[in-house]
């Protein structure tokens, strides 16, 4: 059900201008000597200031002073009260302009065509009433719209609709303006300015004011709104007509006589066919706001943007992470665990150095939507970025820098198309940023660091041989079944050797713990790399390190793999990496990094084959401490199966991304990799809540085998094994830090 008055369209009413009504608006609004192209008639480029047309509802063809409550009673809007516009002062106006003004309508017929697109209750302080404004010339051609809001003090409590909210534009906090504009006003700037048509008795006799609770005089909030403009496109625009293609801003608060205006004005660096946004605030000389949701879209020809600076690189050369060691170092240093930086050399998590939105339409209707730059790259639609068959991501994120920017955006019926600053053209279909349009506060407190405590462990060290346990063994007796659980609980991982190369065999050992975990895969998986999953583990390309199922609420907790036969090809190596290890590693170096990623949760997918899509039923983080004991006890790692988060600030965005770059760069240090090389008849089976695995890229036929096994199976069973069934049976319920209590061990 349409509101009320929604769609309602007051009678089309003729407008008309002279070249003096154009001069005497450009002088009220500030327009200076060295603008002669907006002072003088005669000027070889005269032209209309690009927001006169905002004057001609007040004007229409008027040449003489007009009674302006009487002008503005206007024709009844249908479903709502009839309100009382002696107390009406402006709310909001946001100007598109599609083609400039003539000097004069001297030759044509010009028309204003108005509509209501909604009527809101806001109670007990009053109604805003909504409108688009257009100016139509006689053949139907549009030279700007205008959605206005008109607010009627005290008028409300009727029983309407509340309206819808409205987006914000707030200036980027922390960084200085990139340009700044003030003007004067006078005693004398609301009477000059009222000439124009706007001769509401509020701006000329102090009692209207007065009796709306105003003081007295105040100048219209349509001067401050285009000495605005004027200012802008005079710092930024070269004072070009031309370069202003949309203008917006809220009136705040009043302005009185004599009050200075400033304007701060910021660069957002976004170009949108050639118009960059900016956005503004203006403060009366007591810093108070009196303009606010400051936005416009500009040729910028003015001051360079405070933005950081990208580097331009020589064609062909690859873009190096940000303010992270090489691979082959040993360890990050002080200055990079202290500073982490940019290319420029400034740090990218400084108040000042985050950076500001990328906002981009999110429907053909033109809503806009708030993202961060950063994760907006990384979350790239292409074919490239995005795995056509398996849905996961393509690319290393933690390659990119974390400074790249949006250069250009345009737009097709489907969607977005982005310029990075790496190069990249990103596609973003409408149906996708609609629902992933950032949504939560942006003053969401930044997680303070608590040491994070590990149960006992043992870790692989370089020259060490690895747990292994003979096949024949484990499944002979229990006393080797919980030797080889304890390996595997103790260590992450353990080699089975001489296993009979067959899959019935690997079944076999896989179930002397316990059933065999069955998914959208399968239970026991007999297969090569022939896609009939739609996953990267079933391709031969490179895998990075990580862990599985992360896509499930309850991940499994044991992976076995057996290679039964590789023909006609190599390669193919495997790769662990112990992810409690890299951990206790990074708690060392960026105890605030690890806070991090221990609280903030993350979405995962798996959508690789028609019939499936799965997700976990909450968000999860990428390292998981057990409430009772402390301890961390899992860890949830793979970047190609994240999906795009949208409920987080752009702060929270660069700090988790920081944070998730020195996990990334920690688990790719040379002596935290674990790489052996699969052979028939030996199987590796590893904790899949603490070890990542991968494997490097092979060519050929593989054959493997092998399953998962749930973390409530392994657990009972390593239990039983270890302390006994009675002992468990009497510790039932006991969450108490002991290593004498068998919950102990999760």
């Amino acid at each position: 059900m349409s509101a009320p008055g929604a769609g309602h369209q007051f009678p089309s009413q003729e407008v008309s201008w002279q070249k003096r009504d154009v001069l005497l608006f450009a002088n009220s609004i500030g327009c200076k000597a060295d603008e002669l192209h907006f002072l003088y008639e005669l000027h070889p480029n005269f032209a209309v200031f690009p927001t006169y047309s905002l004057i001609l509802p007040f004007k229409l063809t008027d040449q003489e002073v007009t009674d302006f409550y009487a002008r503005s009673q206007g024709s009844p809007i249908p479903g709502v009260p009839k309100f009382d516009y002696r107390r009406v002062v402006d709310g909001q106006r946001k100007l598109t302009l599609l083609k400039p003004l003539p000097p004069s309508s001297a030759g044509k017929k010009f028309e204003l065509r108005n509509k209501v697109i909604g009527v809101y209750d806001k109670g007990k302080p009053g109604t805003v009433v909504e409108t688009e404004q257009s100016i139509v010339d006689e053949t139907g051609e549009v030279y700007s719209k205008t959605v206005s809001s008109n607010f009627f003090v005290a008028q409300g409590n009727w029983g309407g609709p509340k309206g819808p909210s409205t987006v914000s534009y707030a200036p980027p906090e922390g960084r200085k303006p990139d340009a700044v504009h003030v003007i004067q006003s006078t005693l004398e700037t609301a009477h000059l300015y009222r000439l124009n048509g706007d001769y509401n008795p509020l701006h000329a006799t102090p009692e209207p004011g007065q009796q709306m609770g105003f003081g007295g005089i105040i100048i219209h909030g349509l001067f401050s709104w285009n000495s605005a403009a004027h200012g802008i496109l005079r710092e930024l625009g070269g004072s070009d007509p031309k370069n202003l293609k949309e203008f917006q801003a809220r009136f705040a608060s009043p302005v009185r006589p004599g009050d200075k205006l400033t304007t701060e004005i910021w660069r957002m660096g976004i170009v949108q066919d050639g118009f960059e946004e900016v956005r503004f605030v203006t403060k009366n000389d007591k810093d108070k706001v009196v303009l606010s949701n400051g936005r416009c879209l500009l040729k910028v020809v003015g001051p360079k943007s405070k933005l950081p600076r990208i580097p331009q690189l020589a064609s062909g050369c690859r873009i190096p992470s940000i303010g992270l060691r090489s691979k082959h170092s040993s360890s990050w240093t002080d200055a990079q665990k202290n500073n982490i930086q940019t290319q420029s050399g400034e740090r990218i998590l400084g108040p000042e150095r985050i950076p500001d939105h990328v906002q981009l339409k999110v429907n053909p209707e033109g809503n806009i939507g708030n993202f961060g730059p950063f994760w907006l790259r990384e979350n790239c639609q292409c074919a490239k970025c995005i795995h056509p068959d398996t849905k996961q991501r393509a690319i290393d994120t933690f390659s990119m820098p974390l400074n790249v920017r949006a250069r250009n955006v345009e737009y097709d019926t489907g969607g977005a198309k982005i310029e990075w600053s790496d190069g990249h053209i990103g596609d973003y279909p409408f149906d996708w940023l609609l629902p992933h349009q950032e949504h939560t506060s942006l003053n969401r407190n930044l997680v303070k660091p608590e040491p994070m405590s590990f149960r006992p462990m043992r870790s692989l060290v370089p020259g060490q041989s690895s747990p292994k346990v003979s096949y024949e063994k484990v499944m002979s007796e229990d006393r080797y079944l919980f030797e080889w659980l304890d390996k595997i609980y103790s260590w992450g991982f353990c080699f089975v050797e001489g296993i009979p190369i067959n899959p019935e065999s690997t079944q076999a050992l896989i179930e002397r713990i316990a059933f065999i975990r069955h998914t959208h895969y399968g239970g026991f998986w007999d297969f090569t790399a022939d896609l009939t999953f739609k996953d990267t583990a079933y391709t031969n390309e490179f895998l990075g390190s990580h862990t599985d199922n992360t896509y499930f609420t309850d991940p499994a907790r044991l992976q076995l793999f057996h290679l039964l036969s590789h023909t006609d090809g190599d390669g193919g190596e495997n790769l662990l990496v112990d992810g409690f290890k890299a951990a206790q590693i990074m708690q060392e170096e960026n105890p605030e990094g690890l806070a991090t990623l221990a609280s903030t949760k993350h979405p995962f997918h798996t959508s690789g084959n028609e019939d499936t899509c799965i997700q976990p039923v909450t968000q999860a983080r990428v390292l998981e401490t057990h409430p009772e004991f402390g301890y961390l006890y899992q860890v949830r790692w793979n970047n190609y199966d994240r999906a795009p988060k949208s409920d987080w600030s752009i702060r929270e965005q660069y700090q988790w991304y920081e944070a998730a770059r020195h996990w990334d760069e920690i688990i790719k240090r040379p002596e935290m990799e674990i790489w052996t090389q699969f052979k028939p008849g030996t199987a590796i089976i590893f904790d899949n809540w603490r070890i990542l695995h991968g494997r490097s890229e092979f060519t050929g036929k593989r054959r493997m085998c092998g399953g998962y096994v749930n973390n409530d199976d392994f657990i009972s069973r390593f239990r039983l094994l270890k302390f006994g069934r009675e002992k468990v049976l009497q510790n039932l319920g006991n969450f108490r830090a002991s290593p004498d209590n068998p919950n102990y061990f999760i």
